[in-house]
């Protein structure tokens, strides 16, 4: 007697297309600000130190538009509830981190759709 025991694996995505797109631009964006930062220090010279400038400039004002529409994308659809801690959780996240990681316990904040983040 044969039983077919296979499952079919679902792909769910905690987060949408956009806040990952927006973690990889701000992920670029950064290290873009960094090494322009560097260059203008005289740390090294890639690009030259008018021309790191101007990227400099231009990628800090990109940076600064990318994160004032992330800011009005997270307050009209009502993400920003997830960013808000609260102290009971904070402390059993401590907890966790502290002693009930290394005794296997499972953690007390479990990812999920409407709760993407950490408390701390």
């Amino acid at each position: 007697m044969e039983t077919n025991n296979t499952c079919k694996m679902v792909n769910i995505y905690l987060y949408s297309r956009y806040e990952r797109f927006w973690h990889w631009l701000q992920s670029a964006l950064i290290i873009t600000l960094l090494l322009t930062g560097f260059e203008t220090n005289s740390l090294y010279s890639l690009f030259g130190f008018q021309r790191a400038a101007e990227v400099h400039n231009f990628v800090g004002i990109s940076w600064l538009i990318a994160f004032l529409f992330f800011v009005f994308w997270v307050m009209t659809t009502g993400e920003w509830r997830q960013y808000i801690p609260t102290s009971k959780k904070m402390v059993l996240v401590v907890r966790y981190y502290l002693y009930g990681i290394f005794r296997g316990e499972p953690h007390p904040v479990p990812k999920r759709k409407e709760a993407k983040h950490n408390p701390l």
